[in-house]
């Protein structure tokens, strides 16, 4: 069947869609609410395309689309195929693999590609990771401290080297296990010093590291209070009639039924457990959470209204 026939008869319907090249290798894999919107938007004039889409266009030879209920199903569906395909011209969710583990030992923190008794994560290895563990061993004076920034820190935070090492260290694996630490507080002491000292250009550095470790910080509490919820129910409209009912247990959908609006919904019984976080769960999990985050905002403000 052509493209250009299947691009004709795309549904307005919730799915996602795999791009293959003349070969029938699949480049791309996408989601849309509306498949027929997205899909042939890519096919559309648009000077706002950027040189990797034109690029995916010019190489697309066929097309397949996969039919979903709802929006979520189909998030969900593309992790699990960019997971499991690694198509070229995907970025996002395609190197789970090199997520990483925080780990300690006597000199601070570090990154592990494996976990340990003692590690937290996995964490995405995006580029702001080794900087924060940066921003926390230069803040708690760890050996591996370099030399010239040691000093620096030492005049900011004359207090510091006056904890012991091993309170330090707890204070650190707080950060990273979302409980109380006095991490903020001293950063903040930092900022404060460089602004006394008229050293306005590092202080405004400083705080810009503070909103990245803060951002950091609420995301790993507000993962951990996710997997926390032993029942988490999420209603999805299929119809006008009809809803999709996701029942969440520790992080995980544990079952899926359609119902209509009318019908009672009870969590069904099983003896359901918080399991250890894989590297491969870490993008199913955050799309889920920020998924029943946004429809618990929606459905509190309609209530309020």
């Amino acid at each position: 069947m052509p493209l250009s026939y299947k691009l004709q008869h795309l549904p307005a319907s919730p799915g996602i869609y795999l791009m293959k090249d003349i070969h029938g290798d699949i480049i791309y894999v996408g989601k849309a609410k509306n498949l027929k919107r997205r899909v042939r938007s890519y096919f559309q004039k648009n000077q706002h395309h950027s040189k990797k889409v034109q690029r995916m266009v010019f190489n697309i030879a066929d097309l397949e689309i996969r039919l979903v209920e709802t929006e979520l199903d189909a998030l969900l569906l593309e992790c699990r195929l960019i997971q499991e395909i690694h198509p070229h011209y995907n970025r996002i969710m395609n190197y789970y693999q090199n997520y990483a583990y925080v780990d300690f030992g006597q000199t601070g923190p570090l990154l592990t590609p494996m976990p340990t008794k003692t590690s937290f994560g996995p964490f995405r290895q995006y580029k702001q990771l080794p900087q924060i563990l940066t921003i926390l061993t230069e803040t708690y004076l760890f050996p591996d401290t370099n030399s010239v920034t040691y000093k620096m820190i030492q005049q900011q935070l004359p207090d510091v080297e006056m904890i012991p090492l091993s309170e330090r260290l707890a204070n650190c694996q707080s950060f990273f296990a979302g409980q109380q630490t006095n991490f903020f507080s001293l950063l903040e002491e930092r900022i404060s010093y460089s602004a006394q000292q008229q050293n306005f250009e590092h202080a405004q550095l400083l705080k810009e590291q503070l909103e990245l470790c803060l951002n950091f910080y609420h995301y790993i509490q507000q993962r951990q209070q996710f997997c926390r919820q032993k029942q988490l129910i999420l209603k999805l409209p299929v119809t006008t009639e009809k809803q999709k009912i996701y029942f969440i247990a520790y992080g995980t959908i544990v079952k899926t039924l359609i119902l209509k609006n009318d019908e009672p919904v009870l969590f069904p019984r099983g003896n359901f457990s918080s399991q250890p976080l894989q590297k491969e769960d870490v993008d199913p999990l955050d799309i889920l959470r920020s998924y029943y985050a946004r429809y618990y905002k929606e459905r509190t403000s309609a209530n309020s209204s």
